[in-house]
């Protein structure tokens, strides 16, 4: 009778002990490609209705992110005529589908900047900025490899800007403390004030810098890599993107 009380005893040791192991955990960012991150997040209560926004985000050093225009083009297409790793819709456009703003790709100037109360995006000698329009007007020009102009800035030195409850799907780039660049689509609507909360926010991606880019029917990604496969669509085919190789 002692015999089979210990074996029982020893069972549901064992039983407790297999139930309360500590799982390995997955990690948070998974690597897709050398020097480039992925993951996905969620953003609670965030949509209409209470639902809970799924956001893809890419995080990846400076030198891999591309801007690139001149085509109408879906983000899957625009991924396979760049041989990119991954693709997100870029800035404004007008109905004639020319971009509106600023657009810089292999340090050439493809359109002009645009005055008005946006940011500008930008990879200079190496190193990402996010600066508004007028300061952006101020600075010298010299070694700007990369530039895109849009709106509004979500993220300002660390801080949420003040915007309204605008409601649409979301695309955006950021600028982390460590200097890495993120960009991120969420696969339904948000407000640009949750928006702007969840770029600044440290459970979020606490960027230091952030700004929106266009959105509603134009917000889309493609990724295509022996990791992971993702794909968001949009609604119509955009002139310029951001590419990642």
């Amino acid at each position: 009778m002692k015999r089979i009380l210990l074996i029982l005893a020893l069972c549901a040791i064992g039983g407790w002990l297999f139930l309360h192991q500590e799982k390995p955990r997955q990690p948070v960012w998974q690597p897709v490609a050398d020097g480039v991150e992925w993951r996905k997040m969620q953003i609670k209560n965030a949509g209409f209705l209470n639902a809970d926004v799924e956001v893809c985000v890419l995080r990846f050093t400076p030198n891999h992110l591309h801007v690139a225009t001149g085509q109408l083009q879906t983000a899957q297409q625009w991924r396979q005529s760049t041989r990119s790793l991954a693709v997100v819709n870029g800035g404004f456009f007008d109905e004639k589908n020319h971009s509106l703003g600023l657009r810089q790709s292999g340090g050439k100037e493809i359109t002009h900047l645009r005055h008005a109360d946006w940011g500008v995006f930008f990879i200079q000698n190496g190193k990402a900025h996010i600066l508004h329009t007028k300061d952006f007007q101020n600075i010298p020009k010299s070694g700007i490899s990369e530039a895109v102009q849009c709106g509004p800035r979500l993220v300002v030195d660390g801080h949420p800007t003040d915007l309204k409850d605008q409601w649409a799907r979301r695309t955006g780039v950021g600028i982390d403390a460590n200097g890495k660049v993120l960009i991120a689509v969420s696969d339904h609507e948000l407000s640009l004030r949750q928006w702007a909360s969840f770029w600044a926010a440290p459970q979020g991606l606490h960027c230091h810098q952030a700004l929106n880019l266009d959105g509603g029917g134009s917000t889309q990604l493609s990724l295509d890599s022996p990791a992971v496969k993702a794909n968001i669509d949009g609604s119509w085919p955009v002139p310029d993107v951001l590419t990642v190789r």
